[in-house]
């Protein structure tokens, strides 16, 4: 009988010790699991309210990246020694001066300008370019810093005669890409009063030159002070003066970059009022 009293009280220790255990281990099990809280991500810092503009940007970084095409002497080329030369480079030099800041350039096709303005690839562009209705759809664009005289371009011994700008349309012309020339010219073919195919349009205003002196095409059209540097080089002539292309040259800038147009048209004002701007012509010998 007592041996029976003895293992009952046994059993039952057991029975206890092992509900302790696994009570133990309930409660060790609960304790490494993350909190709520501590599994809760930490609050983030508010975000900025605004960016810099365009304008600090450029400041910030100490450099305007400006687009150009640079086959267009007076205007922009690169000389023997590889450097940007020409009218828009000593005025974008002298505006970034003026801001403080260097200027890097990126050269690339005249009609490829806009686009790089628009998406952000360089930060303004000058290239002897119009505020054409079309471009302004796309980019801003300071106030004219030069108006200059549009021409058809000839070869030297050509007795073709212009009397009036619509005349061309009698013949094979040849414009840059993209300009307002090709813009005018494309009118007259839009208006059923030329042929596309008697449109060349070229990337480099040199190669539509050789293609007139070698009788491809029987005009060009394009800018005076252009078309002066031509009659120093190849055996073409002016042959016919106007002013219908457009209203004269402006730098692109992107919309919506007030701050920076404003910076631009103010030293613009700055650099008129000091005659800069009439320097800049006598030096590079644009009317």
């Amino acid at each position: 009988m007592k041996a029976k009293k003895t293992l009952s009280l046994l059993l039952c220790a057991s029975v206890i010790v092992g509900m302790l255990g696994m009570m133990s281990g309930c409660s060790n099990s609960a304790s490494q699991s993350p909190s709520p809280s501590a599994s809760a991500p930490a609050e983030s810092a508010p975000a900025e309210t605004g960016t810099a503009s365009l304008l600090d940007q450029i400041k910030s970084s100490g450099v305007m990246v400006v687009g150009t095409s640079a086959t267009n002497a007076p205007w922009e080329s690169i000389d023997a020694d590889g450097n940007y030369v020409g009218y828009d480079m000593d005025l974008i030099n002298e505006i970034a001066s003026r801001m403080g800041v260097e200027v890097q350039i990126e050269d690339m096709a005249f009609d490829a300008l806009v686009a790089a303005v628009q998406t952000g690839k360089v930060n303004v562009a000058i290239a002897s370019m119009g505020a054409k209705e079309e471009r302004k759809e796309k980019v801003d664009f300071t106030q004219m810093y030069h108006q200059q005289m549009n021409v058809y371009i000839a070869q030297k011994d050509s007795d073709i005669s212009i009397a009036n700008m619509e005349d061309i349309a009698a013949y094979n012309v040849g414009v840059q890409s993209g300009t307002l020339p090709d813009q005018y010219i494309t009118g007259l073919v839009d208006a059923g009063k030329m042929k596309d195919s008697q449109v060349s349009r070229y990337e480099a205003p040199e190669n539509m030159i050789l293609d007139l002196e070698a009788g491809r095409i029987d005009l060009v059209a394009g800018d005076k002070n252009q078309a002066k540097v031509f009659e120093g080089m190849y055996n073409v002539k002016i042959i016919y003066e106007c002013s219908f292309f457009g209203t004269g040259e402006n730098i692109a800038v992107p919309k919506n970059q007030p701050e920076l147009l404003g910076e631009l048209d103010g030293i613009l004002d700055d650099l008129r009022e000091e005659g800069f701007l009439d320097e800049l012509a006598l030096k590079w010998e644009v009317d």
